[in-house]
Formats: structure tokens, sequence, C-alpha cells
């Protein structure tokens, strides 16, 4: 038997590449989830699906076989799912747990699980019932055998496709040719967004080509990643090429979505976001009935400051948060008697409160992400208002940025924290503002370092002339011993210099075979 292999327990979810799970490691791991969801989560039945990872069928009928042997019913659709269509399918069955067979956006050999509890709560290390992930971990070193007896839970299968999409539509106000005359392009990066995604668009009535549409767990473009140039690289030109109003690029699981313009460059999630406020004003008119312009949104540390500036602008409160999607599922769900309502990372992720019935917010809600959803009210802003998407590009042009680029620190991955000690104490050498915690006081969970900028935007901030540069700087939860930088500045020389500071203290941990570079 392999190492215990404890590194694929994660911050937000597990994770590991295959190589390092041997059949011994994922009955283990398998048998210590189904035990925390019995005697933890206290659930009767959890919700399995997977995506086109080559290795989720092998993990999902171990599930199959063992899950039901501690009494758990299995909700399964055996067939390949986006995770988006897998919440969905938990807030179908809300009794239940759910399990989704998933590693996202890394490469073809990595394989992982998402875990939610019911109501689509996440579990995460350290939060969830008894710890979450944690107490899986704990679990999972004792090895704890199977219990004895006949098995007692069954199997149903499920498939929500249709419901889905139909649901989708419907709360983004999208109808039958309601997108007509769009020429849209979706690259799916042989992921699981394509098949719900063009259903939608084709009901729609828009012109929709897809790209690389048929699921494929050997990612033959490359790491399926919508922020990794070498993958989307072909797509950018696609779309220019081929005179698309705009296109869209999903990640392997189909929960990130990114937009590209009709000369193929990226439109930024926080300028997005500002554009698509108003349809969600109305959205939330039925949970707030008028407190509209009381709605508070979240974005992450990465947001360019102008982008905020746009969101406050929409009429809607901006509050920055830290990276890690049940983080931030988590805060969605804890403040929503606060009226905080939708929240975006410049990860491409897009993330909601959504309601179970779309007519009636009485019947609950669930934080979660929906990029059809997303998609859908994104072609819809685009048709009826071409001209915000315009202003969009013009702000985008005048901002210089280099996006979030990695250190990989696996020969030494105690030196991460020393880096980061180095990046600050550069920045506040130069008078940057130094930001750690977040507006209500909680751990960003990075840093983030301004020049010239207030540490709040909202509706009436006025960027200074002069030039003004952000840092964020973060280790990475979802990979392996890594550091990541982003800079922006709306002066070019600025942006340039201040990155330069960050790779010239890279270098020297490189250069002492600590660290090396890579996407």
């Amino acid at each position: 038997m392999k190492e215990r292999n404890l590194g694929m327990f994660k911050a937000y979810d597990i994770r590991s590449k295959r190589e390092m799970l041997d059949v011994d490691l994922e009955v283990r791991l398998v048998k210590a989830v189904g035990l925390y969801l019995r005697d933890s989560v206290k659930v009767s039945g959890v919700v399995i699906c997977r995506d086109a990872r080559l290795y989720g069928p092998e993990l999902m009928e171990l599930a199959l076989e063992l899950f039901p042997r501690f009494g758990l019913d299995v909700y399964v659709n055996p067939l390949q799912t986006a995770t988006c269509e897998f919440y969905f399918t938990c807030m179908r069955y809300p009794h239940c747990a759910g399990v989704m067979m998933t590693a996202s956006h890394n490469p073809g050999n990595y394989v992982g699980l998402k875990l939610v509890a019911p109501g689509l709560v996440p579990i995460a290390f350290g939060y969830g019932p008894d710890g979450g992930i944690a107490k899986i971990q704990e679990l999972y070193l004792q090895d704890a055998p199977l219990p004895a007896g006949p098995a007692r839970g069954k199997v149903h299968i499920v498939n929500e496709s249709s419901r889905f999409v139909d649901y989708s539509m419907r709360l983004a106000n999208v109808g039958q040719d309601d997108l007509k005359g769009l020429h849209v392009m979706g690259e799916f990066l042989s992921g699981m967004a394509g098949v719900d995604v063009a259903m939608a668009f084709e009901k729609a009535g828009a012109n929709f080509q897809s790209r690389h549409l048929v699921p494929d767990g050997f990612f033959p473009e490359g790491d399926p990643n919508p922020v990794v140039e070498s993958s989307i690289a072909p797509a950018r030109i696609a779309v220019k090429a081929g005179r698309y109003d705009f296109g869209f690029c999903f990640d392997g699981d189909g929960d990130r979505m990114d937009l590209m313009d009709g000369n193929g460059e990226q439109i930024v999630p926080g300028f997005n976001m500002a554009i698509l406020v108003p349809e969600m004003k109305k959205l939330f008119s039925h949970a707030f009935p008028g407190q509209e312009r009381d709605l508070q949104f979240y974005a992450d540390v990465k947001a360019i400051p102008t982008a905020l500036v746009e969101i406050a602008k929409a009429g809607v409160g901006v509050h920055i948060i830290r990276n890690g999607h049940s983080f931030i599922k988590g805060k969605l769900m804890e403040r929503f008697g606060e009226r905080y309502v939708a929240a975006e990372e410049e990860s491409a992720h897009y993330y909601m409160n959504f309601p179970y019935d779309e007519k009636d917010w009485s019947k609950g809600h669930a934080a979660t992400e929906n990029t059809l959803f997303y998609a859908l009210l994104t072609a819809k802003a685009w048709k009826n208002n071409p001209k915000a998407y315009e202003r969009a590009q013009r702000l985008q042009k005048q901002i210089h940025r280099y996006r979030e680029w990695p250190v990989h620190f696996e020969p030494a991955p105690e030196e991460m924290p020393h880096i980061m000690d180095d990046v600050e104490n550069a920045m506040k050498e130069r008078g940057a503002t130094i930001i750690k915690t977040m507006d209500d006081g909680s751990d960003l969970d990075a840093t983030l370092m301004r020049f010239n900028l207030p540490g709040h935007f909202h509706a009436g901030v006025q960027l200074e002339d002069e030039p003004w540069c952000q840092v964020a700087q973060r280790i990475s939860r979802s990979e392996d011993a890594m550091c990541r930088w982003e800079v922006v500045s709306n002066d070019r020389n600025t942006c340039e210099e201040t990155n330069k500071i960050i790779v010239e203290i890279a270098d020297r941990y490189v250069k002492k075979g600590y660290a090396y570079y890579g996407d």
C-alpha cells in the first residue's frame, strides 16, 4: 500500500494525483466518507455524480458498493455530469448530502471529491459537521471496518439534466428564441458544461457553436482551466475568426465561466458582474421586496478596483472576500438575511443564493454555482445592452495587469510563508496599504497590497488620476505547494515595475532550489 497520502485533504475539497491513490487507499477514503455522512452529517441519503475524469467511474463504483453498507440510500447519475447540475440535483433531494467526483480544473491525472451537507452547506476542512474534511481525514487514518450484515441502503438512478436546463432558463428569464440573433461560441475544453449550455442556447434561439463539446477525461486541449492561456488561446483565435459576438470558456467540471469579446479578449468577471446587477436586482426583488438597493455582493481579492467601482455604481454594496468556493458559499448562506446575495471570483467563478423554487423564495435557497444561469444572463444582457460591454471593454483597455501567476514550492513548501513576508515587506517599504481581513473581520487568507487606492469601494469613489496599483498574493488552497500573485494598475510602467519586484524576489527562491516556475 502507498503512503497514506494525507496531502489530498485540501482546504475546500479532497483532491489528489491518481498515482498517489492505490485501491487500498481508495477503499479507505470511501469508507471514511460513508462513515462521516452517516455519523456526523446524520443523513440517510446521498447524491453522487461524476465528471469526465478517467478515474471517476472507479470511485463511483466503490461508493455504490460501500455507501449502502452504511445504511445510506444513494441517488446516482452514473453518466458524466457537470458540477452545477450536481448542485441542482442536491437541491432536488434536500434531505441528502452530496458527493461530486471531480478535480475541477486540474490536469487529467487528478481525481477528487467535492462534498456538501443537506441544503448544499459546504463541507470543507474545519467547516461542516464535526469539522468537515478534518473529521473525514481522522476517520481515514482510523480505517474502521465496514459494518457487518447485509446492505441496507438502496440505489436510485436519477437524471436532472432537462429540469436543470429549464430551471436555469426560467430563473434567468430567458425563453424560447429570446437570444435569437446572437452569434455565440462555447469552448468546453472537453469538460462537462457543454451539453447543458448548448441545449439551453439552442432553445433560446442563439446561433451557438461549440468547441470540444464531447467530454474526454484525457483533456487533449491541455489543462481544462479557462485561465491557462495555452488551453484557451485557440478559442480566442476562433472567436475572432468566426466573427462571433462573444464567447464563453468553461473548465473541466463546468463550474467556471470565462467571457471573451468578439476579438477574443477576456472581459473580467468583475466588469461582467457589474453589468448583470440590474437583472439580479429584479430577481431578488421577490426575496427582498422594496430593498433592492440594499443588496450586497462579494468580490474576491483579485477583483480589479475599477470593476469594484462599477459594481457599486450599479446600486449594490460590494465587499472583498477571501478565495475558496466553500468559504464564499458559506458566507453567502450565513449572511443572506443581511441581503448578501451573490459573489464573483476573478478565476471565473460566479456564485449566488439560488432559490429552490424561483417563484417562491419561502421554500428556501442554497448558495452555490450555476454557470448556465450566469451564461444565459450574460447573453441576455449582451443582446439588450451591448453598449454596456463596449464600455467595459474601454475600461479594461485602461488597465494593465499580470493575470495571476504561480510559483511552485514542492521542493520546499516550508518556504512559502517566507516569500509571502518578503513580498509584503517590499510593498510596505514602497508605501502600500496592507489589507489582510474582510469587512467583518474575517481572515482574508491572502494579502492585498494597495497603492493610492481606498480600503473600501462605494458608488462615490473616484479613482485618482495618478498611478494606482494593487497586488494580491495568496497560497493556493486547491493546488499543491503553490503561491500566486496578481498585479493590476492604471499605469503600464507601475504595473511592470511592481511585478518585476515580485519576480526578483521569486527568482531568489528559484535559484536556491526551493521553487520553480510553471503554469
